[in-house]
């Protein structure tokens, strides 16, 4: 099953904020599953002025099931942000992103069964692929979004600020 998906990418002051358009793919393999995307263009999602347009070059999970409320997750993030970036933004990139992704995605599931019971129980598209509620999507409107075809922004002298969009509350909702 495939979904198109575009998302925002909050950047911490003072650099832009990113976006990016994906196509999600996902694959049940019995007690597994595997998740991946990558960016494609779109003529109905154009790059947006006020961001910088990211690629998501291959990104993903690998979810194994270990038991039966339990699995071990494998996450690959191959992104090209785009623009040039100061070292800081690098360096705190890859120091708190993803564990800080992991933390909130352990801390979903484990209220997770109890939010489904609550919102639209049998309602599981990643299963039921007829259950999905997204528009159709002809594969042929899409083509690969390549790096090397976007702008790039140089943001490399921007200093760091107090002022910290990129950092989301960990309570943030389960949906």
């Amino acid at each position: 099953a495939c979904a198109l998906r575009g998302g925002g990418l909050p950047c911490p002051k003072p650099l832009k904020n990113r976006d990016v358009i994906t196509l999600r793919s996902w694959l049940p393999m019995g007690n597994d599953y595997i998740i991946m995307n990558y960016s494609v263009k779109h003529p109905k999602y154009p790059p947006r002025k006020d961001m910088v347009r990211a690629v998501s070059i291959q990104t993903g999970y690998l979810i194994e099931g270990t038991g039966a409320k339990s699995c071990t997750i494998t996450y690959l993030a191959q992104v090209d942000p785009k623009g040039s970036l100061p070292k800081w933004v690098v360096n705190k990139s890859s120091q708190f992103l993803a564990p800080k992704a992991m933390k909130k995605m352990y801390k979903a599931c484990l209220k997770y069964p109890e939010w489904k019971l609550k919102h639209n129980p049998h309602f599981k598209p990643w299963l039921f692929p007829e259950q999905s509620r997204l528009p159709a999507l002809p594969l042929s409107e899409l083509s690969l979004q390549h790096a090397d075809s976007l702008e790039n922004i140089d943001e490399s002298s921007l200093a760091e600020t107090k002022d910290d969009r990129g950092e989301a509350s960990d309570e943030d909702s389960v949906n």
